[in-house]
């Protein structure tokens, strides 16, 4: 679970423990990362498979990894092309998440909801041309999404799912877009179940495995967005101190010259 645990390691614990939570592990807080991963890693494993399934695996060591488990979801979800990366299907079984939930409103609800959409990606300063996009649900269920598009997709659907994971999680767009969806549908308990019953989903715990892996798209889109914050300022440091070399070459060039002026000058008079 490689992939994972690069997450973990770029996560707070605070996320981690939200992760944890939403897996329904017995420990849930962690003084690091390395005992954070080990307990995820488990939970998911254990969620994905039945009881004996998960001890038959367990002592052979074969246990399934992330990517098997976000296909085997994906699968399960009806989504198609499994030779997707991680990330793609993570955004894909959001976008389902999304669709059901869209196709569920009515129009009125679908109003209020794109203005929920629209209102959060001002609020948060990165929607730029999301917010004004003619749809905001169109562009979150396209087939190419990125940057802040990806995690306020992921944070909506997770809002959507509230019911199943049964807490709060701790991050500002999850809870504007709970609060939201829950004033636009009424109370969010009987979402995330209405949802599972519509997939009739059975076998592995996809009450625990879908919002965890969607959650996990929430973690990825927020150091990828992060990481790209860091470049740019990077880059304009880089800039600032090469234009800095440039004023300072420049500055030297223009004293020379000028002494050469002074010099001449001096041997003509």
């Amino acid at each position: 679970m490689e992939e994972i645990r690069k997450i973990i390691n770029k996560a707070s614990l605070e996320e981690c423990s939200a992760l944890a939570k939403i897996l329904g592990a017995e420990i849930t807080v962690f003084e690091d990362h390395k005992r954070a991963f080990e307990v995820i890693e488990d939970s998911f494993q254990w969620n994905a498979q039945s009881f004996g399934r998960f001890w038959i695996s367990l002592l052979s060591d074969n246990q399934p990894s992330y990517r098997q488990i976000v296909e085997q979801v994906a699968e399960k979800l009806d989504i198609g092309q499994p030779a997707l990366t991680i990330r793609n299907l993570e955004i894909q079984i959001s976008q389902k998440v999304l669709r059901t939930v869209w196709e569920k409103m009515t129009p009125e609800q679908r109003v209020a909801m794109e203005s929920e959409l629209r209102q959060t990606a001002r609020q948060f300063g990165k929607g730029g041309s999301l917010a004004a996009s003619t749809s905001i649900f169109a562009t979150l269920t396209a087939a190419k999404l990125s940057g802040f598009g990806v995690y306020l997709l992921a944070s909506t659907s997770l809002g959507a799912l509230t019911g199943a994971i049964g807490f709060t999680l701790p991050f500002a767009v999850y809870t504007t877009m709970s609060s939201a969806i829950a004033t636009i549908l009424g109370p969010v308990g009987w979402i995330g179940a209405g949802l599972f019953a519509i997939w009739k989903l059975t076998g592995a715990n996809y009450k625990r495995l879908i919002p965890a892996i969607i959650y996990v798209a929430v973690l990825r889109a927020e150091q990828e967005q992060k990481r790209r914050a860091q470049q740019k300022q990077k880059r304009r440091a880089q800039q600032k101190q090469k234009r800095r070399a440039q004023q300072k070459r420049i500055t030297k060039i223009i004293g020379v010259i000028l002494l050469v002026i002074l010099v001449v000058y001096y041997f003509l008079n």
